[in-house]
This record gives C-alpha cells, structure tokens and sequence, in this order.
C-alpha cells in the first residue's frame, strides 16, 4: 500500500509527498506481470499442445476403425486411445481453469498498482500545487513528468486488467468446452467397449467381455462370501434348423433363446455367448436350487413355443477354491450329463 511522508519543505502545510520507494514496488509489479504473462503464454501452448495430441488421438482412433471395417474385435484397441484423449481433455480443462484464476487475481493487482500510482500522482500534484520552488536542475517539472507518467502507467494497468478479466473469462469458455468434450469422449468410449463386448447376433456378451465380468464376479462373491451359481446352456436342434431350414431360421432360434433368458434373470445377470450354440450364465447371490429353478423356467417357456428347440443346461456353484476354468468345466461336465440323458430318454 502506499506510505504517505511529509515533505520538510512543506512542513505545517498538509502537503504529502510519496514515497520514493514506490516507484521501486511498481517496477516489481510490471516485471511481476510480465511474468504472469509469459506463464499464461506457456500454459497456452501447453494447452495447444494437449488440445492437437487429443485431436490426434482422436483421428488414430477413427481411422483405424475404419481400416477394420467396423470390426469390433478392435475397438478395444482404440478404447485406451479415447480414453487418453478424455483424460488429457480433463487436464487440459482444469489447467485453463487455473489460468482463469491467475489472470483474475493478477487482474486485481493491476487494478491496485493503477490505484497507486494515481494516489503517487496526487500526491505529486500537490507538491506542485504547492508552489515549490525548483532547483537547479528543475525538480517541480520533474514532479510534474513524473505525475504525468504515473497517470498514464495507471491507465495501462487498468486496460490490462480488463484485458486479463476478458481472456480470464474466455479461458473459463474453453475449460467448459473441454470438459463437455471429455464427457463426449467418455461416453463414445462407453458405447465403443460396449459394441466390442457385444454379440452382433443375439445381444449377448462376446466370450472374451464375458468371461471378464465372469471373472469379476467370481473374485466379488470371494471377497462377500456370497452365492454364485454358473448355468452352462446348449441350445437343442441349432444344427438341424440351420441344415433344413437356413442359417437365417437358426439365427432366430438363437435370438429366441437369449431374449427368453434374459427375460427371466435380473438385469445384472450376465448371459455370454461362449461358442455357436452354447452360453453361459453366471447368476451372483443365487445358490444353486434357485438358480435351478429360473432356469427349469426357461426351458419350459421355450418348449412351449417349440417342442423341438428348447435348451439343455448344466449347474455349478461357486467354491472358493474355484477359478473360472473349475467352475465353467464342472458346469460343462452336468450339461454333458444332461445332454446323455435325454438322449437315452428319447
């Protein structure tokens, strides 16, 4: 802040002469400004940089969709691509937001070193008001000059604070902007997992996605101590349906099974498709007899519809010493046994 002194000259006059020492302070805020404005100049191109490496990114990823045709075996490759790029776009937001912030805040010092110059400038004219009597060398002009220069260096910082509000206001646009499009990177990156995990034909995880969220499931009943029931199921007749009647009716069975097993589990089970016409089910916190009962259920309701074209399935619950090989082998073994049986029933 400034320090008003009183000049001997003008003793019992009421006159204040600034401090001489503020001129050094303003000089420290100019150099202090132009520090901030190189940082923000940095952080700028920082930003630039960030912003064309996701642009990149972005680019790499679409087109290496494009040279797969829509394969979606590949879209877990550009997956951590997207995912870069939304992270790098977070980072590139809050980084402007911190920019904004500098930029106020040296904004409002702008505006006090402004306010302190046109007091220094004050007190300068009432030196000369006054009526000092100039030296040798002319010191009232120089106060004079002096008031003048503190005046116009005054209206420079004000400018500039304005200045630093308006690109502090269209950093906070652009840290917006940033963060909308990492949102929208995210959620492209969502649906491209999604696509790469889903059966095209029947709505079903993928084996590889499926056994994934298997694994997951199996590691959270350890950790809960909780149920798991895995369903091995085999759809009856697929091959004579695709041999008399086409591939085209078969791909209908299949769609029948999956909606009709996903009509009478919850929304969290999880259904794969683990070869042609067979699918897993894995069912968390159902011990077996119930599990047995959901899927008792839906063969009946398939074989409702068509006698000939239900499922067989095989039943194992969860052991701690189990991995996911133990389990879906065991459940593999009891839909063979079931598959022998009905053979030797007919």
């Amino acid at each position: 802040m400034l320090v008003r002194v009183i000049c001997r000259t003008c003793q019992g006059s009421g006159l204040v002469a600034p401090d001489p020492g503020q001129d050094q302070l303003f000089r420290d805020r100019d150099q202090t400004g132009s520090d901030d404005d190189q940082t923000w100049a940095d952080h700028d191109q920082t930003s630039s940089d960030r912003d064309q490496l996701s642009a990149d990114d972005d680019q790499e990823a679409a087109d290496t969709d494009f040279a797969a045709g829509g394969d979606s075996a590949l879209h877990e490759r550009t997956k951590s691509a997207r995912e870069r790029t939304s992270r790098d776009r977070d980072d590139v937001g809050r980084m402007r937001d911190q920019t904004a912030d500098a930029r106020w805040e040296t904004a409002g010092d702008r505006d006090e070193a402004a306010e302190l110059r046109d007091h220094a400038a004050e007190g300068r004219d009432s030196l000369d008001h006054g009526q000092m009597q100039p030296d040798a060398h002319g010191s009232d002009g120089n106060v004079l000059l002096r008031a003048e220069r503190d005046r116009a260096i005054a209206a420079t910082d004000r400018a500039r604070a304005a200045d630093d509000r308006a690109k502090a206001a269209a950093d906070r646009d652009e840290a917006n902007r940033e963060r909308e499009e990492a949102f929208l990177a995210k959620a492209e990156a969502r649906h491209e997992l999604l696509l790469a995990g889903t059966d095209e034909l029947t709505g079903a995880f993928t084996r590889k996605f499926g056994l994934e969220n298997i694994v997951r499931e199996i590691e959270r009943a350890r950790r809960t101590d909780d149920s798991l029931t895995l369903a091995f199921l085999d759809v009856d007749g697929l091959k004579e349906v695709n041999d008399s009647s086409g591939h085209s009716d078969g791909d209908r069975l299949l769609r029948r099974v999956v909606d009709t097993v996903r009509a009478n589990v919850r929304t969290y089970d999880v259904i794969v498709r683990y070869g042609g016409d067979e699918f897993l089910c894995a069912l968390p916190q159902l011990p077996r007899e119930i599990a047995q009962d959901r899927m008792e259920k839906i063969a009946a309701v398939l074989r409702a519809e068509d006698a000939q074209h239900s499922i067989a399935y095989g039943l194992a619950e969860y052991d701690p010493a189990d991995g996911i090989d133990e389990l879906i082998g065991r459940a593999d073994t009891e839909l063979m046994e079931a598959k022998r049986r009905h053979k030797g029933s007919t």
